[in-house]
């Protein structure tokens, strides 16, 4: 059976089953909800760094989800910051550890996926260390114990608007999966290219920049996501943001509305106001409606 660890316990989220279980209701306790939120929800976006810094944007998505209908099957589609990913990679059988115990791969769904599209593929090995998808799932844990995951590598090229459209297919009318991604957005100043400048005019430049990217998944144009973080750098899981669109768009979804925006510069100096670095990376909480 195929069993993969967790890579990034103890670095972006706790790595202790009590404090990993502590922080987790934290967020999810913390998250607010909308109350003029559509009935009837398909997906969303989660942004993927360490809790500190986004954990409550990522909280915020999946309780809103859970809240429109309780969370049973979660396809997630990552971000491929290793470079490994040349179709959807899909971790078809298994389960997943965190501290909080095993999740299970809703393997009947992921073989449908297999099934639907040659541009799936089996590849648990893609998913040895990339944290995009794992620092999700003990907040998916602490919401619903029971629930199963279909975790795919999805990488920033044109095939991801086909990937997705694949996933929607093999889900069909199953009304009891979401279809989740996870991205951040601009990484501006800090260890990272600054050209909108340092301190305060880099983080304005960084939220414009944002802010054109998160137009396009508002406006749900999956086609024009990847060329855009091509040109302008906005979102490290472009691919996975175009293929959650997609397929979110094929189930019947006509519009993303963004939640929450806020970036790591805003939390950082908000804990330590005269912290001196600049680095600003970018965060959205989005569903899809």
């Amino acid at each position: 059976m195929n069993i993969r660890p967790p890579f990034r316990a103890g670095t972006f989220y706790e790595g202790s089953t009590v404090s990993c279980r502590h922080h987790a209701n934290k967020l999810l306790g913390a998250a607010e909800l909308r109350e003029d939120l559509p009935e009837r929800l398909y997906g969303g976006l989660v942004p993927h760094a360490g809790w500190m810094y986004s954990g409550k944007l990522a909280a915020m998505t999946l309780k809103t989800l859970d809240t429109s209908r309780s969370l049973e099957t979660v396809v997630l589609l990552g971000a491929d910051h290793a470079g490994v990913a040349r179709m959807g990679e899909l971790y078809n059988s298994g389960v997943w550890q965190t501290p909080l115990g095993e999740v299970q791969i809703d393997q009947q769904l992921a073989s449908a996926m297999l099934a639907a599209s040659d541009c799936l593929r089996a590849n648990p090995e893609a998913h040895s260390h990339e944290h995009s998808l794992e620092v999700q799932v003990p907040l998916l844990q602490a919401l619903r114990e029971s629930v199963r995951i279909v975790p795919i590598t999805v990488p920033p090229t044109g095939s991801a608007v086909e990937i997705g459209r694949a996933v929607a297919e093999a889900i069909g009318d199953r009304e009891d999966v979401y279809v989740v991604g996870s991205t951040d957005l601009s990484h501006h100043g800090g260890h990272f290219p600054a050209p909108g400048g340092h301190g305060r005019a880099g983080v304005q430049w960084t939220v414009r920049n944002d802010r054109r990217m998160l137009d396009l998944i508002e406006a749900m144009e999956a086609e024009r996501i990847v060329p855009e973080a091509d040109a302008r750098g906005n979102a490290c899981g472009a691919g996975a943001v175009a293929a959650t669109i997609s397929a979110c768009k094929q189930m019947g979804a006509s519009r993303g509305l963004c939640l929450k925006y806020t970036n790591s510069y805003e939390v950082t100096h908000e804990m330590y106001a005269d912290e001196r670095d600049d680095t600003t990376v970018g965060y959205a909480s989005v569903v899809f409606a």
